[in-house]
């Protein structure tokens, strides 16, 4: 992967390129914490802005601003495990901190940090014991610390596993039974994957050594760009221990399809019987097909909500904009049917898109026409809120349960 300065409006839709400054409001101080939320405000350039994290009891009704909110970098889904918040810095160019914070009763305290170089694009991160797995997108590695003291314990060069260039751009990650399974975008001279290339690649690391086992490649589906490097949840294990990885297919590219793969229990091959193409699949409420998913969560008993891009709403397809434009729709999604339904929420711009469970809800972050903020989804009632929830100050970027 080749690292630019300056990037396409499209490009920003992916990756959200912005700086940080704060806004001055009130906003009550959370008690407990057992969600971490975090929202964008975003300048009408659609180019800047800023960017904040913080605690919420519950996702009861409420309005959210920023006045008590901590500043972190656009494009950082926050990784929390068990108490503990990773904050990595992506794509901002803003450093190369990767950053720990704690939940105290209901405050963020920060407990170590790591300095990297900006050009190492720290994306996204899986926990195993004391030890933190950081994919370095820029550098084509795998950084390994130590979370107690946030000490460099490894970096596990896999450079040699790319194609087209020197870096396979290390994505979400997940690890089952001891094997680091990294998602591998695979992407030349920017930030899509090679032309001629739809396949899917997961490099399988054995976590008791450190040491890369084998890379494995999925040619026969036109699934690319496996997992979202800032979506930890676009590759997850089911009930059964399945792994299941999301293609995104480069954002849509020519040529290149989106869906989901499988890899079965105990297994560290792809799945021959298994593949889902969504961008082909119509979908049930729906005139339109999406052509990738902006965020996914799994549910259960094979049912996996997600939001998903439909190029059909953008308004002008010569210059879109991220901001504006209302591509966004909200889905449920049948694994083992392979059925895509949209849901009664309205559409969102490129900017708001989260997909996250919390006690038996599906909440989604949407910017829609009319309100920014949470909407609830019920899976037993199929009941949609018809408003926010939560209204927040700016765009609801990303929910995510202790």
């Amino acid at each position: 992967m080749k690292i630019v300065s300056k990037i396409t409006v499209a490009g920003l839709i992916v990756l959200g390129l912005m700086s940080c400054k704060k806004d001055k409001d009130d906003n009550p101080q959370a008690k407990e914490g057992n969600l971490l939320v975090t929202t964008m405000v975003v300048n009408p350039n659609g180019q800047s802005g800023s960017s904040y994290m913080q605690l919420i009891d519950n996702i009861g009704t409420q309005t959210l601003t920023n006045s008590n909110a901590t500043p972190i970098p656009f494009n950082c889904t926050p990784i929390i495990s068990g108490n503990d918040i990773y904050i990595l810095p992506g794509w901002s160019g803003q450093s190369g901190l990767i950053e720990k914070y704690n939940r105290v009763n209901g405050e963020l305290v920060k407990k170590g940090e790591y300095t990297t170089s900006p050009t190492d694009i720290a994306t996204s991160a899986v926990v195993k014991g004391d030890f933190v797995y950081i994919s370095l997108a820029g550098a084509g590695k795998i950084l390994v610390l130590k979370s107690s003291d946030m000490s460099l314990v490894k970096e596990i060069d896999i450079s040699s596993y790319s194609v087209g260039d020197n870096n396979p751009d290390p994505s979400a990650m997940l690890i089952r039974d001891n094997h680091l399974f990294v998602g591998l975008s695979q992407m030349v001279g920017g930030y899509f994957p090679a032309p001629n290339r739809p396949y899917t690649d997961l490099l399988i690391i054995d976590t008791d050594n450190n040491k890369v086992v084998k890379m494995i490649t999925e040619s026969s589906s036109g699934i690319s760009f496996p997992a979202r490097p800032i979506d930890p949840n676009s590759i997850f294990m089911d009930e059964n221990k399945d792994i299941y990885v999301v293609g995104l297919a480069g954002w849509g590219y020519p040529g290149h399809n989106a869906g989901i793969l499988r890899v079965k229990a105990g297994e560290t091959d792809f799945d021959k019987s298994y593949k889902f193409i969504f961008n082909t699949t119509a979908i049930q409420g729906e005139s339109n097909n999406c052509n990738y998913t902006q965020a996914v969560k799994y549910y259960k008993n094979g049912i996996m909500y997600a939001t998903a891009n439909i190029p059909a709403y953008v308004t002008n397809p010569k210059s879109p904009n991220p901001l504006k434009d209302r591509t966004v729709v909200p889905l449920e999604i049948n694994l083992a049917a392979k059925t895509i339904k949209k849901l009664d929420f309205p559409f969102s711009n490129s900017f708001s898109y989260s997909v996250e469970i919390y006690n038996d809800m599906v909440i989604f972050g949407l910017a829609t026409t009319t309100a920014s903020g949470f909407f609830t989804y019920n899976p037993t009632t199929k009941e949609a809120s018809s408003s926010p929830i939560i209204t927040t100050q700016g765009s609801p970027y990303w929910v995510t349960p202790f």
